[in-house]
């Protein structure tokens, strides 16, 4: 019981240490987005020795087991390595070794990628990262997983179930991967909105929507509540291409049927 009360501590320490090297985290290791999109992951590299400088290397490997075409992976999706905000290497580059002085941390991004509009599942990356002289001791793989939904998901729960519809279809999420529902009425008894993409937006974004009866509109408000823009939906499920002609900033859509509010989303406009 001591060493599972242990191991449980130890598995809760946010800081991984190294030797001479630390690493924490300063994001989820694992997100979900949708296809098309550049998932990025931070974690800090910190050299813990005030006195020596060291020199730090990293290797990128990915995960194809779950990917529906293993030898194309680079195709559907790549992972990539950045050193800070102004060194972004190219997926090819699988390592590299930079030096770290005394004291220094550093910000690195680790990228999962989506290429497709049709991707979709979930996408493992993995860095290994170690101090040159030292990787006996020093080697600690930093995993992150991105789930990658199709642009036009929308996610519902039904009966309880937390599902998705793609293209009308009916899907539990399980373990990363769509599991298609055996029920006919699902779509009939679904309403909300989807995530806006991209977002952030720049000019124009695209909003799933879904409702099963009634008038629908979808309203955009300020953070203080103001409505700034309203669209009328044409049919019951769909997407709304929305101009987002307003000022740089955070917003909220609604949708409304009938005069009652079914669900509420955020969203960021940067121009």
């Amino acid at each position: 019981m001591k060493f599972l009360a242990s191991l449980v501590m130890l598995l809760m320490i946010p800081c991984l240490m190294m030797g001479q090297l630390s690493i924490e985290w300063h994001s989820d290791s694992v997100k979900s987005g949708y296809s098309l999109d550049d998932i990025g992951f931070e974690y800090v590299i910190k050299n813990q020795d005030t006195v020596n400088d060291v020199q730090v290397t990293w290797m990128l490997t990915h995960d194809t087991s779950d990917s529906k075409h293993p030898n194309q992976v680079d195709n559907l999706w790549q992972d990539y390595m950045c050193e800070a905000i102004f060194v972004c290497w190219p997926y090819t580059q699988r390592s590299n070794t930079f030096t770290l002085e005394a004291g220094e941390e550093i910000e690195m991004y680790h990228h999962i990628w989506s290429l497709h509009a049709e991707d979709s599942g979930m996408h493992v990356s993995s860095a290994i990262i170690y101090q040159e002289g030292d990787s006996a001791n020093t080697a600690q793989t930093m995993t992150v997983v991105a789930n990658v939904t199709p642009i036009d998901t929308l996610f519902m729960t039904w009966n309880g179930t937390y599902i998705a519809i793609v293209d009308g279809d009916s899907f539990e999420l399980f373990h990363g991967q769509y599991v298609p529902l055996s029920v006919s009425d699902v779509n009939s008894n679904t309403s909300g909105l989807g995530q806006n993409y991209p977002n952030p937006a720049h000019f124009t974004t695209n909003i799933p929507y879904a409702f099963s009866e009634g008038t629908g509109i979808i309203k955009v408000y300020d953070l203080l509540g103001n409505e700034i823009a309203a669209s009328a939906l044409r049919n019951q499920v769909g997407q709304l291409a929305l101009n987002t002609g307003f000022p740089s900033g955070m917003y909220f859509y609604a949708l409304w049927v009938d005069g009652h509010l079914i669900d509420r989303k955020r969203m960021q406009v940067i121009h």
